[in-house]
């Protein structure tokens, strides 16, 4: 075993580590660098596989889930099973990169996608930004607008390159294809959010399951996130039936302390990710200060 790894070790919980499989093909995230980032204290990945990773492995996962998806709005049942980073091989929204969910829970009658955010916000929409070597190739706004570098004619640049989230988003959102929208409902954080709305909509369909997005979030008044769940992570003006549900590790845990039969662990898992979440709350708020 690499240092690398020994030192994402010391920061996993010790009941997630047989969650990961084969520690040198499992899909870390990774720097610019190829680095591997799980050994950071702010590690979103660390702080999911501490979570997840011990309720993949633990007797209380059914139990757990169930409870899950009753809090979300889904029908419980199992048996559940978890992936971690599990990615759409099956290309239901045509990206070319397919997105890769943090965690994705299935039982016999409802599906999870997780999202699963530390001390970062939401990802944006890459195409209305440049580079030195790309120049945007969206202005922002929803609009029939020509892709400078391709001259494909279209009102989302990612629609014109094949793309499905429009295909999906009349379906779970009150808005209309075929309308203007100024800026575009999805140009900031609300981006990533989406993303996992609709799949989580793709999956329900071609998986014939009542699909849920989910954001887990670690709850800490300085954390951009968990900020935002308190005012709802995407906008309700947005209308229709689309949600994402956020829940914060801390309320899993106690969701699992309430229904599970191993307390000693969720107790253990409770004060870890407390005392990591007060770790980086110091990290964050350094940060912070200093910018």
């Amino acid at each position: 075993m690499t240092l690398d790894f020994a030192a994402v070790r010391e920061n996993l919980f010790p009941a997630s580590h047989e969650a990961i499989g084969d520690w040198l093909t499992f899909p870390w995230h990774r720097d610019r660098t190829n680095k591997i980032q799980a050994h950071k204290v702010h590690s979103s990945q660390a702080i999911a596989i501490d979570v997840f990773g011990t309720l993949k492995m633990s007797i209380d996962r059914d139990r757990v889930l169930d409870a899950i998806a009753r809090h979300v709005g889904v029908s419980p049942g199992g048996p559940w099973s978890i992936a971690l980073e599990w990615t759409d091989t099956d290309r239901l929204l045509g990206e070319p990169r397919p997105t890769q969910v943090d965690a994705l829970a299935i039982g016999s009658k409802a599906a999870l996608i997780i999202e699963c955010k530390f001390t970062e916000p939401g990802g944006k929409c890459s195409q209305a930004s440049g580079s030195r070597t790309r120049q945007p190739q969206c202005n922002g706004n929803y609009i029939e607008q020509a892709n400078p570098g391709s001259g494909v004619r279209s009102r989302c640049t990612l629609a014109g390159k094949g793309i499905r989230y429009w295909d999906y988003i009349p379906k779970v959102f009150a808005l209309d294809p075929a309308a203007n929208y100024a800026p575009c409902p999805f140009a900031g954080d609300a981006y990533q959010w989406m993303r996992n709305v609709v799949l989580a909509a793709a999956i329900g369909e071609h998986w014939n399951l009542k699909a849920a997005a989910v954001g887990a979030f670690a709850d800490h008044p300085s954390f951009p996130t968990a900020r935002k769940a308190r005012r709802g992570l995407l906008d309700p003006s947005l209308g229709g039936q689309a949600t994402i549900t956020p829940i914060s590790y801390q309320e899993i845990i106690a969701m699992a302390c309430h229904v599970g039969l191993d307390q000693q662990l969720w107790n253990d898992l409770a004060a870890w990710v407390e005392q990591k979440i007060a770790k980086a709350s110091l990290r964050f708020d350094s940060a912070t200060t200093a910018n």
